[in-house]
């Protein structure tokens, strides 16, 4: 069933009325009222809600029709004709300003009538049509979370949504008619060279333009945003190029996503590597004190009655030396495990009696080897976690001790540098590292006895991990010559504060045992 279309009709002679009245019923239209003042069309407006009116512009009161139609053109969306004996210039022009959708001169012609009003209902229809398409386009984009921008032909911004203007630092109203490299300045992040900017290169070449990673949009305010985006051309229904749109976004999220990325499979890759150095290692380190134990507890077990207690005690010593060899890897092993997990808060050290436990823990290789150990009565405070730095000077002073002279003449000290950190080192009379080895001393499992042919390689890498940890560097300084030895030293974060005194590193000289030096 065909709806017919509601007309009012506006016109202040009543007879000119009924004639549009009848015409109109003639061609099957629905006249659902007759005004004869603005004011009584305006209220048979809002009553019928007509689907087009018919309107008189001299009507009687104080509006006329172009009055009437601004009126309710303003509140309710409805095509207007207007009805006129009259057509001058300035009537027409007054007329056009309402957005009339006709304009008919009395008296009226049937076909013309008919014509007109069908005219107007379509053109009210595509003009609905497209406002709510606009409506639709312009919600959309609005509301997506990438930044828009549209241009003309020759490059000036036609639109701009609120993405792009939080982006550029330029509103709408500031960017509209201004160019596109007016408001959207691209730099390159390296060379800090202009970058071509996509939307005029898609209009030049009338391609899809994909902008360089390493593109940063510099905003009004200065402000350097690292983005991504493209830029296509807009073309009319006869491919003629019209403007060009630009979409772009921040990545600032993303590459410092893909940089923790980047960094976690670098720190994947170097643990990956550490477990394999770690299981030969492993394999190595505590197979060879491992070998003794099963050697001579074998021997033990099979020539028992014919060993003298001599033997049997040597035997045994050996036993236990190599079980305390295999014992200090293991925990090595589980410091170093600690040391990658560990979160740490560095609190005020007292080195003298950090070191004074370290020494302790080596009391026995001390009077092994007759060593010296001198050392100043004052330190200079810094900040760490002790049960590390202890683990630091045992390693660094068990070093000292195995390679350096013979008898090891072994010198420890501080200095508080300029960049407010303090340098505690460990100084030995030995054969010292030639420069080509030192590089390679600190990283996971990498053996100073690969120099000199002991031991296991762990030490060096913990203390390295430790200091590192507790926002210091280690370091080392050879010159490979024998005799002039090498020091060894490692950063701590200085803290105002007492200086911790230490009077049992003066000069200590260690008594010589008769079977010469330990192992450690």
């Amino acid at each position: 069933m065909i709806t017919k279309v509601k007309i009012l009709i506006v016109e202040d002679e009543s007879i000119v009325a009924m004639d549009v009245k009848n015409r109109l019923t003639r061609l099957g239209y629905e006249v659902c009222g007759l005004a004869s003042s603005g004011e009584e069309a305006i209220q048979k407006a809002i009553q019928s809600r007509p689907g087009l009116i018919l309107m008189d512009i001299r009507l009687k009161g104080q509006m006329d029709g172009i009055i009437v139609a601004e009126q309710i053109r303003s509140w309710y969306d409805v095509p207007i004709v207007f009805l006129t004996a009259y057509s001058d210039e300035t009537t027409l022009q007054r007329a056009k300003v309402t957005e009339a959708f006709g304009y008919l001169l009395k008296p009226l012609e049937e076909r013309e009538l008919h014509i007109t009003i069908e005219m107007a209902l379509y053109k009210h229809k595509m003009e609905r049509k497209l406002k709510e398409s606009e409506q639709w386009l312009f919600t959309t984009l609005n509301s997506i979370g990438d930044g828009v921008i549209a241009t003309d032909a020759h490059g000036y911004i036609k639109f701009m949504n609120p993405v792009a203007e939080a982006l550029t630092g330029w509103s709408q109203p500031e960017a509209l008619g201004q160019e596109i490299k007016a408001v959207f300045n691209l730099i390159h992040a390296e060379t800090r060279l202009p970058v071509a900017n996509p939307a005029e290169q898609a209009l030049h070449s009338g391609k899809m333009i994909c902008l360089e990673k390493e593109a940063v949009l510099v905003a009004r305010n200065g402000q350097e945003i690292p983005i991504a985006d493209s830029a296509a051309p807009i073309r009319n229904h006869h491919e003629t190029i019209t403007g060009a749109v630009l979409t772009f976004r921040d990545v600032t999220e993303r590459q410092q996503a893909e940089t923790k990325l980047r960094r976690y499979a670098e720190e994947l890759e170097s643990q990956n590597e550490d477990l394999e150095a770690f299981a030969r290692t492993v394999a190595h380190d505590l197979q060879s004190p491992l070998n003794p134990i099963i050697g001579f507890a074998d021997v033990m077990l099979k020539q028992y009655p014919d060993l003298s207690e001599d033997e049997i005690r040597s035997f045994l010593q050996i036993i236990a030396q190599s079980g305390r060899k295999m014992s200090n890897i293991i925990d090595e092993l589980m410091l170093l495990a600690q040391v990658r997990r560990k979160k740490i808060s560095p609190k005020p050290l007292d080195m003298a009696e950090i070191i004074t436990a370290a020494q302790q823990r080596l009391s026995d290789e001390f009077e092994a080897y007759q060593a010296q150990l001198l050392g100043p009565a004052q330190w200079p405070t810094a900040a760490g976690y002790a049960p590390w730095i202890e683990q630091v000077w045992v390693n660094y002073l068990s070093n000292a001790l195995k390679y350096g002279g013979r008898p090891p003449r072994v010198e420890v000290g501080a200095t508080l540098q300029e960049n407010g950190m303090v340098r505690f080192w460990v100084r030995d009379n030995g054969d010292g590292v030639i420069p080509e080895e030192q590089a390679c001393l600190f990283t996971p499992f990498t053996r100073l006895e690969q120099v000199k042919a002991k031991g296991n390689g762990i030490g060096l890498s913990i203390v390295r991990r430790m200091v590192e940890s507790l926002g210091g560097q280690v370091g080392i300084e050879s010159e490979g010559v024998p005799g002039r030895g090498s020091t060894f030293s490692f950063t701590l974060p200085a803290t105002n504060g007492r200086r911790a005194t230490s009077d049992s590193l003066a000069i200590q000289k260690v008594r010589v045992l008769p079977d010469g030096h330990a192992e450690c």
